[in-house]
């Protein structure tokens, strides 16, 4: 289902001259305290510009964003708009997204300070 959703956005959203490359953004949130609480984070994520998909699972405590190479989030950015949920995120990740290739975060070995791939 979300192979097709992000076909579909690469059919709609870019003309034929232009390649589609989503980015997949990971980090691990620390705080998150029930489904509804992830579900307010996930919100706010998702409605940032350049994102196509945003989902953040308490039981993981990975957050999993798909964006265009245009998006500005980094681990400050991301920091900034969750930091008055009371929660942070850290290990974070940014590269192209290879369809098939996820893998979770590990919160426990991850540390607690913000790690930036990029």
């Amino acid at each position: 289902m979300l192979k097709v959703a992000l076909a579909f956005v690469c059919i709609v959203a870019f003309t034929p001259s232009t390649r589609c490359q989503v980015e997949q953004i990971q980090a691990v949130i620390a705080g998150i305290v029930s489904p509804q609480h992830a579900a307010e984070i996930n919100a706010v994520l998702a409605a940032q510009p350049n994102v196509v998909m945003s989902r953040t699972d308490m039981h993981s405590k990975n957050l999993l964003i798909h964006a265009l190479p245009e998006c500005t989030l980094d681990v400050a950015a991301i920091n900034a708009l969750i930091h008055p949920f009371g929660v942070n995120a850290r290990c974070f990740k940014r590269e192209r997204l290879v369809p098939g290739q996820f893998k979770h975060l590990d919160p426990q070995s991850c540390g607690s300070g913000p790690i930036q791939n990029r």
